[in-house]
């Protein structure tokens, strides 16, 4: 296979491995591996598709291995935020499907299940070429699929709703101000923080509007010194608190009206990507 034709597929099949995996870092280990495999193969009819299967079949040898690991992991586990400009250029409604909400439940689908869902949702992949490339039959790549949309909320990019969210998110918790903080969360708010053990975070995820905004702003009064600044990750607004001794990721899912979800990332580790 030529090098045109490997240069030319390979941040798409970086874009692929990602979604499957959640981790950049292994998502470059996978595509390396299929570059090996590629690099004195001749007998490629159509390189893009020979390429994406042994992309899918390469990342889901992975996931098996992963899932195995992450249940060892410290700490929830949260996919690895990537800064918008390392990413492919892609349709806005592919974009849909790296934002951070959407891979965190994702993480609940075996790998198998996972690589039909992001072939089918994110590339537009017809289902007998799914079903050739995972190994299960074309019904079955249909139902994994219906499945998944009845389980994962479809994710709109409301860029100018995310930044006014962060922004007073960010006035409450500078200004200690517990009652505004609350009021900016749904009821059923959860924070997730991803440590890893690397740095100190909440080991199991906080629950309510209450205590989500308790910890925060206790958090915040701990760390005198900190900075926030606004970044984009996964396609999506952000922001990045520095204080000494440490960096944090975080990301807001909402529902439209209110913080429903967040998340912070804060192993070292997983956030090369993202910095």
């Amino acid at each position: 296979m030529s090098e045109d034709v490997w240069l030319a597929e390979r941040p798409r099949l970086l874009s692929l491995a990602y979604r499957i995996l959640g981790s950049w870092h292994d998502a470059e280990d996978v595509v390396s591996q299929v570059w090996l495999r590629s690099a004195d193969r001749t007998d490629v009819a159509n390189a893009p598709a020979w390429l994406t299967t042994v992309t899918t079949r390469l990342a889901i040898d992975q996931g098996r291995r992963l899932k195995a690991l992450r249940e060892e992991y410290i700490g929830p586990w949260l996919p690895e935020p990537v800064a918008t400009e390392l990413l492919p250029e892609e349709s806005a409604v592919q974009r849909e499907s790296l934002h951070l909400g959407l891979l965190r439940l994702m993480e609940e689908l075996s790998p198998e299940d996972r690589a039909v869902v992001v072939l089918r949702e994110a590339f537009d992949v017809p289902y007998a070429e799914i079903a050739d490339c995972v190994g299960k039959s074309l019904q079955a790549c249909r139902q994994v699929v219906s499945r998944a949309k009845q389980r994962l909320p479809r994710v709109t990019h409301a860029p100018e709703r995310d930044e006014r969210l962060m922004a007073a998110l960010v006035t409450a918790l500078a200004a200690g101000d517990m009652a505004a903080a609350v009021e900016l969360l749904s009821e059923g708010c959860v924070l997730w923080t991803d440590s890893g053990g690397a740095t100190k975070a909440a080991r199991r995820p906080v629950i309510g509007a209450d205590k989500v905004a308790r910890f925060l702003i206790g958090v915040s009064a701990a760390v005198p010194g900190s900075s926030a600044d606004p970044v984009n990750v996964n396609g999506a607004p952000a922001f990045r608190l520095k204080w000494p001794g440490g960096t944090r990721i975080v990301v807001l899912e909402h529902d439209g009206e209110n913080i429903s979800g967040m998340q912070i990332h804060s192993n070292p580790h997983k956030l090369e990507f993202a910095l």
